[in-house]
Formats: C-alpha cells, structure tokens, sequence
C-alpha cells in the first residue's frame, strides 16, 4: 500500500458526501451495536406480525410515529452538528497533521480520516433517517399518491400490508440504531478529547 493517501492533497480527494460514505465504509462497525440492532429488529418484527389490529390503525401507527421521529432526530441531528463543529475548531492543527501522516491499522484510512469518517457517518444515518421519515409522512397518507398507485394493483392489498410491515420495522429499528450510533459518537468524542490531552501532555 503506497502512501499517496496520506499526502496533504489527500485531504481533500472527497468531492461529496457520498464519497465520504464509500470511503467510511472501510470503517468496521461495533459488534454490540450491530447484534443488538439485529435483535432489536427481530422483536420489533415480532411484535408487528402479532399485533391484532387492523391494517389502518398499523399504519396510522407509522404515520405517527414518523412524523415524532423525525423531529426528534433533527433536534439531535442538530446538536451533534453543533458539538462537532465546536470539537473540530478548538482542535489542534499540528496533532490533526500529525494524525493524517499515519495509517490505522484496520481502515487502512489515515488516524485523522478514520476518526472524521466516523463522526460524518454517524451524520449520515441520521440524515438517510430523517429522510425516510420525511417519505413516509408525505407518502403514507391514506388515499394518496403512493395509495392510488397500489390499488391498481392486482395484489394492492399484499403490497400495502408488505409497505406498512417495512416501514414500521424500519422506524423502530432504525431509532434504535440510532440511539446505538448516538452511544458511539459521544465515546468518540471522549475519546478524541483524551487524545488531544494526551498529545498536549507529549508534547509539553
């Protein structure tokens, strides 16, 4: 592996977003909070195929609970915006420099990209969140554009029993998901903050 991405013009090879992502995926993910997502989202299915109660008030439910969900994850969205843009300006120039000329070990990105990419995913899911919620706020309303379009289907009611089981699997699942991103991104900013003690301690 050669060193060209660790040269100051790597800093700046991303051009969006979505190239952020592709390279964050390198990242690995951490294995509590990937099991107990994938347990999670077993109970909420679960709890969604036993429910006695019909079609409509399932997806009323939906409708409801994406409409609290999404601006309870904006609100949230917004502070950690707040928060990391604060941590990322009182941060030390010479450490962030020193942290881009070395490789971590299992991202194969620099120290300095690996810590960043993991904050800019964390914003990411929120985002991809709060725009699924957004759709099925608009989308999901009984009679609409997306209800009209089902019911020329042969099978409209298999679909819309499928659509309103995805959605209400996705919004409880997903919250939770969050809620264990949520979890990591204040870890990492301890743990940022340590380092940055510790570099100013080295140094000293």
């Amino acid at each position: 592996m050669n060193n060209d991405d660790l040269s100051a013009k790597a800093l700046t090879e991303e051009k969006s977003l979505w190239a952020v992502y592709l390279r964050a995926r390198r990242i690995p993910f951490n294995s509590f909070n990937i099991w107990t997502t994938i347990a999670v989202v077993g109970l909420v299915t679960a709890q969604y195929c036993v429910l006695e109660i019909s079609l409509d008030e399932k997806l009323k439910i939906v409708r409801e609970f994406s409409s609290i969900a999404m601006g309870i994850v904006v609100s949230v969205l917004g502070f950690l915006l707040a928060g990391f843009t604060i941590f990322a300006t009182i941060s030390q120039p010479d450490m962030l420099v020193a942290m881009s000329r070395h490789r971590h070990e299992k991202s194969g990105l620099s120290y300095l990209k690996n810590n960043f990419f993991i904050f800019i995913r964390i914003f990411i899911y929120y985002l991809v969140y709060t725009i699924a919620c957004l759709l099925i706020t608009v989308f999901g309303v009984k009679g609409g554009l997306l209800y009209k379009l089902i019911s020329m289907s042969p099978i409209g009611c298999h679909i819309e029993e499928w659509l309103v089981g995805i959605s209400y699997v996705f919004l409880y699942g997903g919250m939770f998901f969050l809620m264990m991103q949520l979890k990591s991104f204040i870890y990492n900013v301890y743990l940022s903050v340590m380092t940055a003690i510790r570099w100013k301690a080295m140094q000293d």
